[in-house]
């Protein structure tokens, strides 16, 4: 940006911040959660962004056990095995927050100014059920805010084992914050914030922008 402060505020109201640790990681080959990334792993990183700008934090994980060291609330999948829908509907379902921020573990660049933005965004929504950042034209449920009341829409996928995210995402009231946007409120780069890790190569390029 050039040279413009963007003004942080804590949220007037009380947030629950769901970290999605769920994943197979096989594409990864290895649990992508618990990997290095600087001085901690990309599960404490998510989860150190995650609670400052929140009032509780759970993991949402099917291997609790591995997250223990953290300290943090876990819930277990209701529908396990169901991917990222599963995972969100079971941490909405233990929150007891009107707005939840969500990140997927494995974003190794995730930053708290970035989820204060939306969440400046959300609170002042009388109707909007999501605000969902959308670059390069790609929507990204999984950094998101979302109404505790989603969870009744994200049941009914569930039930009619419709999996798809973006499908669901695009049934709800939602406002959807462009590039731009993104960068004005929040004053992070969004491409860099919302970059995440699959493979090995995503991994050491990952590390490589991290070291830089």
């Amino acid at each position: 940006m050039s040279g413009q402060t963007v003004v942080v505020n804590l949220p007037s109201v009380s947030v629950t911040g769901i970290v999605l640790a769920g994943g197979a990681s096989r594409r990864m080959g290895r649990n992508k959660a618990l990997l290095p990334m600087g001085e901690a792993s990309m599960i404490e990183r998510a989860v150190q962004a995650i609670g400052k700008v929140s009032s509780r934090v759970i993991i949402s994980t099917n291997d609790p056990k591995s997250y223990h060291f953290l300290g943090v609330e876990c819930v277990l999948d209701i529908h396990a095995g169901k991917g990222p829908m599963a995972g969100l509907h079971a941490a909405l379902g233990a929150s007891n927050t009107p707005w939840n921020v969500v990140a997927a573990c494995d974003m190794p660049f995730i930053h708290d100014q970035f989820l204060q933005g939306l969440l400046n965004l959300a609170i002042t929504q009388d109707t909007v059920e999501a605000v969902i950042p959308v670059v390069q034209g790609r929507m990204h449920p999984l950094l998101a805010v979302y109404r505790r009341e989603v969870m009744t829409s994200l049941e009914r996928k569930l039930q009619a084992e419709q999996y798809r995210m973006v499908e669901w995402v695009e049934e709800l009231k939602a406002v959807y914050v462009n590039e731009e946007q993104l960068e004005h409120m929040t004053g992070v780069d969004p491409r860099r914030v919302l970059f995440n890790m699959n493979t090995p190569d995503d991994y050491e390029a990952a590390r490589g922008f991290s070291s830089s």
